[in-house]
């Protein structure tokens, strides 16, 4: 064999090997997005779905800088016009009373740590 063919042939495996991971990732199979369990009333958010699902955690943060900084209590709902108490565990909790079928399946796939917990209770005042 000529230095030539080896070579080529060892940068032709190197290519493989390097892009290896790329090609897997590409072919790899996305897993389905979650649907998550609604509250059984089937009552009113706070917001229209779309936007709790892109700013929930905005709403919440803003919430609490009302509540703890500000003395806020009520909310108005700009969709709805609705007042409800800026509360997690009153008026969120309230309907999604299922952590596990509800946020913990979102915050799962997104990858994103579910802190609410540390801090409030889960329905019925019980810690998790």
């Amino acid at each position: 064999m000529s230095d030539r063919v080896k070579i080529t042939a060892g940068l032709a495996l190197f290519v493989v090997l390097a892009t290896f991971p790329i090609w897997r990732a590409i072919g790899a199979a996305k897993p389905a997005p979650p649907a998550p369990q609604l509250p059984a009333g089937g009552g009113q958010c706070v917001e229209d779905k779309e936007w709790m699902v892109a700013n929930h955690m905005a709403l919440l943060r803003q919430w609490r800088d009302a509540v703890v900084r500000e003395g806020g209590k009520d909310y108005v709902s700009k969709t709805f016009g609705t007042r409800c108490e800026m509360s997690l565990s009153k008026t969120c909790m309230g309907c999604h009373t299922n952590r596990q079928a509800f946020c913990e399946q979102c915050h799962g796939y997104a990858n994103v740590q579910l802190t609410c917990w540390n801090c409030h209770l889960e329905s019925g005042g019980r810690k998790p």
